[in-house]
This record gives C-alpha cells, structure tokens and sequence, in this order.
C-alpha cells in the first residue's frame, strides 16, 4: 500500500471507511460523510485564514493527496 501522500484524496476516504470497519450496506453513506466533512473542514481552513490575514485574497486549501485528507478529517 502507498503512503498518503502518494495517494488521491478520493482512495484516502475509501481508506479510511475501509480501516473504520464500516459494514459494506454503510459504506457509500461513510464515503458520503466523510466527503463532506473534508469540505467542511477546508471551508474552516479558508475562514481561518481570512481572520489572521484579513488583507490577503485568502482560497480554500488545494486538495491534492490523501495526507491533505489525512490532516483534515
């Protein structure tokens, strides 16, 4: 297995619905969750990012890699 870094955002949250033990009828619901959570938390990023720089053109977080996702859900 690859590490996060080398891994897309999309195989991270398979990962991680897969390391959860979540059963297989619950899955694409996890998937659902988490995908959302991972907006959430990128839309929180941005908004911090204003509050400390409110004179910077602040943009969401790029996310590129499943160690972006690891650090965000």
């Amino acid at each position: 297995m690859s590490n996060s870094i080398g891994t897309s955002p999309p195989a991270m949250i398979n990962r991680i619905v897969d390391r959860a033990g979540t059963p297989a009828v619950a899955q694409l619901a996890k998937v659902a969750e988490l995908t959302a959570q991972l907006r959430i938390a990128a839309a929180e990023e941005q908004a911090k990012a204003a509050l400390l720089n409110p004179q910077a053109d602040t943009k969401a977080p790029v996310i590129n890699s499943g160690a972006v996702v690891d650090r965000l859900i």
